[in-house]
């Protein structure tokens, strides 16, 4: 299904879990099948041979599956479409006919459903390669800093520090006002790149309705050139080589539309999500914007749900918005050390400044919040939201709950949102 799909960084995550001292075929099949088109096809051949000498028919079948690959490619540059989504096909026939010629048969229900899934992948291979051809030419940052968090959360705060520690911020900055005087960090390009693209999903982003798009699949074309812009964005706004600092609250809705280039391994990427507590954004947003605090408490819910969920398994950091201006240092170390990870220790900036902790002005911290129950969530009816958004502000900003915990409680609020939300 990973391969089916074009996510060749999740496929390299699966066989790094699996490696074995003592190769089994399932293992070499699975070593075999995980090869990312994008990569030199000679990479891969170790595995091949290893999976030949348990299984022949079926390392013969993934070298043909190689090659179908290979061609759809040029016939994806060349525009002929048709033929690129007969030929990956092909390439899926063949990769299931690898698995089931080495014993283990497959439901013919998941067969039919994974062959359906080439004109998707033939989707993700063009957008995957339009962001190769733009990184062969060196034109693109080789890093990319996503702050995917909701409005009035710190991002803007985050943003700066970051920039000022050391990251490219776009050209095209949004210029400051007087509900955040000291800039937005943030590309008016990206901006209005992502307000389109909510329009062609039917949304905008103070809508509860932006918060439960999916329909990526009817709106492909628009996803695309979507992504074209971004690409032409990245190119245009930032120093090639280097590392791009990407903010719009908008992303965390619009993120899945970015899993093709997350998935392609061709650049690294750094997810941080600050969370501030829902009563102050509430009450924030209620002055930048006028949006009313009830509305804003079910906006917050929704982004920070989506930012979470759809960051899962990418390289990413939770910042507390309040650690953050408590303890500015410490979180900046904890981003630079993520950042660095990331990039396995490579690329990261010798300009790197941590005294730039300095740019976060506990001043600005405008609405503050205490223990008891805001009168607005009795006088607007929003107890059950409220209740809901504790909880999940809680779980999200736990130190003592580790990945795997984390994900099983929200998991479950998750549910509560999606059955009560309206």
């Amino acid at each position: 299904m990973l391969q089916s799909t074009g996510a060749w960084r999740s496929l390299k995550q699966l066989r790094d879990l699996r490696k074995a001292s003592n190769l089994s075929i399932v293992d070499a099949l699975l070593a075999a099948l995980c090869l990312s088109p994008l990569e030199d096809p000679y990479s891969g051949k170790d595995s091949l041979i290893a999976l030949a000498e348990l299984a022949p028919r079926s390392a013969c079948a993934i070298a043909l599956s190689r090659t179908l690959l290979a061609l759809s490619q040029e016939f994806i540059l060349t525009g002929r479409v048709e033929e690129a989504c007969a030929m990956l096909r092909q390439a899926i026939a063949n990769n299931l006919n690898a698995v089931v010629v080495a014993g283990m048969p497959i439901n013919p229900n998941l067969y039919d459903q994974l062959l359906d899934n080439a004109e998707g992948l033939q989707r993700t291979l063009a957008s995957q390669l339009s962001l190769a051809l733009a990184s062969q030419r060196n034109r693109l940052p080789n890093q990319l800093v996503v702050v995917l968090g909701m409005h009035r959360s710190g991002t803007s705060a985050l943003s700066g520090l970051l920039v000022q520690a050391g990251l490219d911020a776009p050209l095209d900055l949004m210029p400051p006002t007087k509900a955040n005087p000291r800039g937005y960090w943030e590309s008016l390009g990206a901006m209005q790149l992502n307000d389109k693209m909510l329009q062609q999903l039917g949304s905008e982003w103070n809508s509860p309705r932006t918060l439960h798009c999916d329909g990526w699949g009817l709106n492909e074309t628009s996803a695309c050139e979507w992504r074209a812009g971004l690409l032409n964005l990245l190119h245009s706004s930032y120093p090639a080589g280097g590392c791009a600092l990407l903010k719009d609250p908008r992303l965390c809705v619009l993120l899945p539309g970015l899993r093709p280039w997350l998935e392609s391994r061709l650049m690294t990427c750094v997810v941080f999500l600050p969370v501030r507590h829902p009563a102050e954004v509430a009450a924030s947003l209620n002055v930048a914007e006028g949006t009313q605090r009830g509305q804003a408490l079910l906006l917050w819910l929704g982004h920070v749900f989506q930012a979470e969920r759809h960051s899962r398994g990418l390289d990413r950091l939770i910042v507390n918005y309040q650690q953050m201006l408590t303890d500015p240092d410490a979180i900046l170390e904890h981003c630079r050390k993520t950042i660095e990870q990331a990039c396995a220790g490579q690329g990261m900036k010798a300009s790197w400044k941590p005294e730039a902790s300095s740019f976060i002005d506990p001043e600005l911290h405008r609405q503050h919040t205490d223990q008891d129950t805001p009168s607005w969530v009795l006088d607007e009816d929003a107890e059950l939201w409220y209740d809901l958004a504790l909880r999940v502000h809680s779980a999200m900003v736990n130190p003592n709950l580790n990945e795997q915990e984390r994900n099983e409680d929200l998991d479950q609020l998750w549910r509560q949102w999606t059955t009560l939300a309206p």
